[in-house]
């Protein structure tokens, strides 16, 4: 079982896809599949900033 927390685990899911997103040799539409899914790990972590999420 995964002992870190919730936030903990979309911060490091977020740190992979940021250092995934640095290749160059990523197709467009994959790099824009990247930056969504990083935009959104970042709406997440500022729902645990402002209490709206659960832990």
């Amino acid at each position: 079982m995964n002992e870190l927390s919730f936030p903990a685990r979309v911060a490091r899911a977020k740190a992979l896809l940021e250092e995934a997103a640095e290749h160059d040799d990523i197709p467009a539409e994959q790099m824009v599949y990247l930056q969504e899914a990083i935009e959104f790990l970042d709406r997440l972590e500022d729902s645990f900033r402002d209490g709206r999420a659960y832990e």
